[in-house]
């Protein structure tokens, strides 16, 4: 895999400004695509109760339970704190 994904970094070089943006477009919408299919299956593993983890802003791991699933986030109780969470960055804690 590294070997070619050194052969793309080095293709790109060649691609003028042009290209270059229609690239970044295409990355950029791979990304959210897979960003958004990991969320879906987040969210389909997820339960009220279910124990999980995640960051805050500081870079802490903040874990609790979720107490309700909206579509896009979560809202997740811990320590009486109630925190609304975007799904896709939630981890299942075992």
């Amino acid at each position: 895999m590294t070997l070619a994904i050194n052969q793309l970094m080095e293709d790109v070089k060649l691609l003028n400004v042009e290209e270059l943006q229609e690239l970044n477009t295409f990355v950029v919408g791979r990304i959210r695509h897979e960003r958004s299919n990991a969320a879906r299956r987040m969210k389909r593993e997820l339960f009220i109760g279910s124990r999980v983890q995640f960051e805050d802003g500081r870079g802490n791991t903040i874990q609790g339970s979720i107490a309700k699933i909206m579509r896009k986030f979560a809202k997740v109780n811990s320590n009486g704190d109630t925190w609304r969470v975007p799904i896709g960055v939630l981890q299942k804690v075992a």
